[in-house]
């Protein structure tokens, strides 16, 4: 969630996806798309928390028995439980966990307040910005969501990453994905501002997810590289999405995953070499209309998360 000129970049493209869980159904994760795509990059640090609002190698919190708003829910967030994989060429099978294997970074977004190492960028903003509340009324799982009101800036949490790490969020927002360039998700070199340093971004552009390098707007379409609103993967708005993510800034690879499939258009082994320093979400805006988003059971760790 962050602003500014510079990153006022339009580009053109396109794409076409399936839902995981509409208002009034259940919440429990679906293959959407049929998935098929190539491309990106990143990294992270740290290792050991198990639980919710855990940072690397100390948890706290937790959560129970919850619902998503409009649909069934996944029935909290369960302990214990194992993650597999890890590495570059892993299968996306596995048993998931809250937190997954490794943990750096993890929420559930219950507790009283957003964790304290989720740090608000751009920075000139943080001591009086309203973009980003914790929501009673739209969740995941438990009882909140993560709630950012996107404008036409950048309005964005950043936590502190190792160079090479896996990821899941769950996704939803009071859109469908749209035509303009807009970013949910990145990870950075720099300490977190919009300018610092080099983002490898994913986000929404021609109608389609997509991932965008910042210094030189390379991208690719989730279509395959057809710059139109057609094919490639479709979020809808008012559904949760699980988006899942493995940054290697040192490897140059970076890959994408929605609801279990690998989005492989989206799928890089050439963006690079980069140390990462930092993982980002929320909403910043190139191209596209404002827009409201929620983030929920969020897990960054050294294997891979896997989908609740």
């Amino acid at each position: 969630m962050s602003a500014s000129s510079t990153l006022v970049r339009v580009l053109i493209g396109c794409a076409v996806s399936t839902a995981c869980s509409p208002a009034g159904t259940d919440a429990s994760t679906k293959n959407p798309n049929g998935a098929a795509s190539t491309g990106g990059s990143a990294s992270a640090t740290g290792g050991g928390g198990s639980g919710p609002d855990s940072v690397a190698g100390t948890s706290s919190g937790g959560s129970g028995a919850g619902q998503s708003a409009g649909g069934g829910g996944v029935g909290g967030l369960a302990s214990g439980g194992t993650t597999t994989g890890g590495g570059a060429g892993t299968a996306n099978g596995g048993v998931a966990s809250p937190c997954g294997t490794g943990s750096i970074f993890c929420t559930d977004f219950e507790a009283p307040a957003i964790p304290a190492a989720a740090v608000y960028f751009p920075a000139y903003q943080r001591a009086t910005q309203t973009f980003v509340a914790l929501d009673t009324a739209v969740f995941h799982g438990g009882k909140q969501a993560l709630k950012v009101t996107g404008t036409d800036s950048s309005q964005m949490l950043a936590v502190t990453v190792p160079s090479k790490f896996w990821g899941r969020v769950y996704l939803r927002s009071d859109t469908d994905i749209q035509e303009g360039h807009d970013t949910y998700i990145a990870a950075g070199t720099g300490a977190g501002d919009p300018n610092d340093g080099t983002y490898i971004r994913v986000g929404e552009h021609e109608c389609q997810l997509e991932l965008n390098r910042s210094t030189d707007d390379k991208e690719l379409l989730s279509n395959g590289g057809q710059y139109m609103c057609s094919g490639g993967v479709k979020l809808l708005k008012d559904t949760w999405y699980c988006l899942e993510f493995y940054y290697d800034g040192p490897g140059k690879e970076t890959r994408i995953f929605v609801d279990g499939a690998e989005v492989l258009a989206l799928h890089t082994t050439d963006w690079g070499p980069y140390e990462y320093k930092v993982f980002k979400f929320g909403y910043e805006k190139y191209g596209g209309s404002p827009k409201t988003l929620w983030y929920d059971d969020l897990a960054i760790a050294a294997e891979q998360v896997h989908c609740l």
